[in-house]
């Protein structure tokens, strides 16, 4: 008997440790002049996959829970689902207008989808994708983010130059607050404290209590700043800046520019790989992916992937 159960024991061992083979984590590029996704094993670096998506795929998020990412076809007038398992299509869902915009709650139980043109959101439950409310928003909803607590929903208005706080429980709009010029990409740190955004057309950064959207600071960065990422902690941010061709780097203590790392042509996208340490970045024009050091703030590796790369939000699974 006790060399049975050790033996099962050891068995449970065995398939766990497989099982977490298997679930690497990959990073998910959209080509959008190419119409797919670029798939990166992320434990390698290399480009595994190409998923052919039509409609011009811009936005990404990755369903953490579910193996699921959804990507956004702004001229397909909605979403694409794939699998994280298969790496392949499983569904298409309409919305309507131009989808650019996308997030994932941290649960995983809601989808978030921002209409460009009818200045609108669309809110959805992941387990059968059925629509739960339709918002009017500010004008060109873009970048989303949710609360850790699954609370809150945050939305960049690019061209009032605002940002929404969202209740997900009464579904209604608490609070629109100004920031710097057109709003894009924005972001929460990991305790839901603070949110920050990247103001495209002032070359700036704001940052905002998440609780109530009260201005805490601007911080200048390069030109048409895009999209945020977190590494090491949350302890530095880093900005990608589309007409600079680099990416800064803000320590979050100070809410001072530290660096600015050059990547390749019209850095887009970025995420954070699993480790907290590499930042992805997504350059438009060269149809590349750059990855940054968060320890050494310099570029270790680009990998090609396509035409047109630009992975507007959480493009790494886990």
């Amino acid at each position: 008997m006790p060399f049975l159960r050790i033996y099962k024991t050891f068995s449970l061992l065995l398939l766990f440790a497989s099982s977490n083979l298997i679930a690497q984590p990959y990073a998910f590029i959209t080509n959008q002049l190419d119409n797919n996704v670029a798939v990166i094993d992320l434990k390698t670096n290399l480009l595994i996959k190409s998923i052919p998506v039509k409609g011009k795929p811009v936005g990404v998020a990755v369903n953490h829970q579910l193996g699921k990412v959804y990507i956004s076809t702004p001229e397909g007038n909605g979403f694409t689902v794939l699998d994280i398992k298969s790496l392949q299509q499983s569904k298409q869902v309409k919305v309507g207008g131009a989808s650019v915009g996308i997030a994932v709650s941290p649960d995983g139980q809601r989808l978030v989808v921002a209409d460009w043109y009818e200045n609108s959101i669309s809110i959805f439950n992941t387990d059968d994708l059925q629509l739960e409310k339709k918002m009017t928003v500010g004008k060109s909803p873009s970048g989303l983010v949710v609360s850790p607590d699954n609370r809150w929903l945050y939305v960049a208005n690019r061209m009032d130059d605002t940002i929404s706080q969202i209740d997900l429980k009464k579904l209604r709009i608490r609070n629109t607050t100004k920031v710097g010029a057109h709003p894009f990409g924005i972001n929460l740190d990991k305790k839901g404290t603070r949110i920050y955004s990247a103001n495209v057309e002032s070359n700036d950064v704001s940052v905002l209590s998440a609780k109530n959207l009260k201005r805490i600071a601007r911080v200048k960065v390069g030109g048409r700043p895009y999209a945020i990422a977190f590494a090491l902690n949350d302890t530095l941010l880093f900005v990608t800046n589309q007409d600079d061709n680099n990416v800064s780097v803000i320590d979050t203590q100070t809410l001072k520019e530290i660096k600015r790392i050059e990547v390749g042509d019209k850095p887009e996208g970025i995420s954070t790989h699993t480790d907290d340490r590499h930042i992805y970045v997504a350059n438009w024009f060269d149809g590349t992916v750059s990855v940054i050091d968060a320890h050494t703030l310099t570029v270790v590796n680009t990998i090609e992937t396509g035409e047109g790369s630009r992975a507007f939000g959480d493009f790494i699974s886990r």
